[in-house]
């Protein structure tokens, strides 16, 4: 009886074992999870025709990421280890002392372990500075913002071995853009004035009545006049599933209440509308006037229909290069740049698409030609009419200019840090132009 005990054993055991891979050859691979791309089967051979060198590495990452019940078996994995121990198998996702989920991967510039250098903060808040001269030029005004963290907001709610720094990313640029004299809205001082959690506790944004609290302080400062976290509001007709919890549990089913602003938006999409995650959005609304141009991130989800209410034409972008020249296309009167706190280095790897501000020759007194490697795009390929031009830079003072001399014009090129984007009429020689850095 006990070796049919251990046959019988043996026997499940094994029958338990084929499940993911039959179950994958039956029923396919599993779903990707939120974070994820899907899985896609790999070729024995190329597009050209060739052998493919990476097929068995590539069929292990296959079979990995979509055998048959992953995303149930993740979910129970880690419904279990926060049960049992209050924590969270998946580094994207960390668990607060009382439920709250946070982003594990926006941790390190929490802490300020991921600090800008002073000459990068620098540099972002001149790009930022340059943007809103450019607008300004073509009849636009220009306003940047900051949607803060969970960490920052609520920290109260995070987990205890997490610590907020002291001058983070965010309050340095903030005081950067001061001296500079940029457009700014503080978001964070608009929400701590607030006696309410505005941000979903299994989520890493704002929830539409904190949303409709951003629109009301960002149209403010462009001089105009809304009430939208006045409301009312009522339940929204869907839960919302948060992002953060659907890293967590793929499978899991609980969703958080969202609000619906009851007045209703009567703004209509001109472009073919799929999702709030769409690159490009593109509304109008027959009742207002002026036109938006706005570039957001994913807190934009929520914040564009306020904004595409107030505005009788509004293009929303998701694109991380911010494409200034659209000022022109189409017709802004006011241009609004959102970034999430944790991704203001983007400000530096993503540099803003526009014509380069032409100057005198004068800001050239005192600066210093410096040797720099120098690398030209294909004219036309982004802007028409243009060619991106970009540049290596020797160490140089925190708060220098750089100045490319070309064509018998100086121009002011976007600093980045360690290098220098700008963008030259196509008809103008890069290959004589001379660099140079000076206040």
């Amino acid at each position: 009886m006990k070796k049919i005990g251990y046959i019988l054993f043996t026997a499940v055991f094994f029958l338990t074992c084929l499940i993911p891979g039959v179950g994958m050859l039956i029923a396919g691979p599993a779903p990707a999870a939120a974070n994820e791309l899907p899985v896609a089967r790999p070729s024995l051979t190329n597009a050209d025709g060739s052998f493919n060198t990476q097929y068995l590495s590539q069929w292990q990452t296959y079979m990995a990421n979509g055998f048959y019940l992953r995303l149930e078996g993740i979910t129970a994995w880690d419904s279990l280890a926060a049960k049992l121990f209050h924590t969270s198998p998946n580094d994207d996702v960390l668990i607060g002392p009382d439920g709250w989920l946070f982003y594990g991967g926006a941790v390190n510039d929490i802490a300020g372990a991921e600090q800008m250098t002073d000459r990068e903060i620098w540099c972002a808040a001149h790009g930022l500075a340059l943007m809103q001269e450019y607008a300004q030029s073509q009849g636009a005004e220009f306003i940047f913002t900051v949607p803060c963290g969970k960490y920052t907001l609520y920290p109260e709610h995070a987990p205890d071995f997490v610590t907020v720094a002291e001058g983070s990313n965010r309050t340095r640029l903030e005081a950067a853009l001061a001296e500079q004299g940029t457009n700014y809205v503080n978001l964070y001082d608009v929400f701590t004035s607030v006696d309410e959690e505005l941000y979903w506790q299994y989520d890493s944004h704002w929830h539409s009545r904190g949303a409709a609290l951003a629109a009301d302080a960002i149209l403010a400062a462009a001089g105009m006049e809304t009430d939208y976290f006045a409301g009312p509001f009522a339940p929204a007709a869907e839960g919302h599933k948060g992002d953060l919890y659907d890293m967590l549990y793929p499978t899991g089913t609980v969703l958080e209440d969202d609000y619906a602003w009851q007045p209703g938006f009567t703004f209509s999409y001109l472009s073919n509308f799929h999702s709030a995650d769409d690159i490009s959005i593109e509304t109008e609304n027959a009742g207002e006037e002026g036109s938006l141009l706005m570039f957001r991130d994913s807190s934009g989800r929520s914040l564009y229909p306020y904004m595409a209410q107030s505005f009788g034409h509004a293009f929303f972008s998701r694109q991380n290069n911010y494409r200034l020249d659209y000022v022109n296309q189409y017709d802004a009167t006011l241009v609004v740049a959102q970034l999430a706190e944790r991704t203001l280095p983007y400000l530096l790897q993503y540099p803003a698409v526009y014509p380069a501000p032409a100057r005198d020759e004068t800001v050239l007194t005192g600066a210093a030609a410096v040797e720099s490697e120098l690398t030209a795009e294909e004219p036309g390929k982004t802007m028409e009419g243009y060619y991106k031009l970009t540049g290596t830079l020797p160490e140089t003072e925190m708060d220098a200019c750089v100045y490319v001399q070309a064509g018998g014009t100086v121009y002011e090129a976007i600093p980045n840090g360690g290098s220098f984007t700008l963008w030259l009429p196509q008809d103008v020689d890069w290959q004589s132009a001379q660099v140079y850095v000076g206040a």
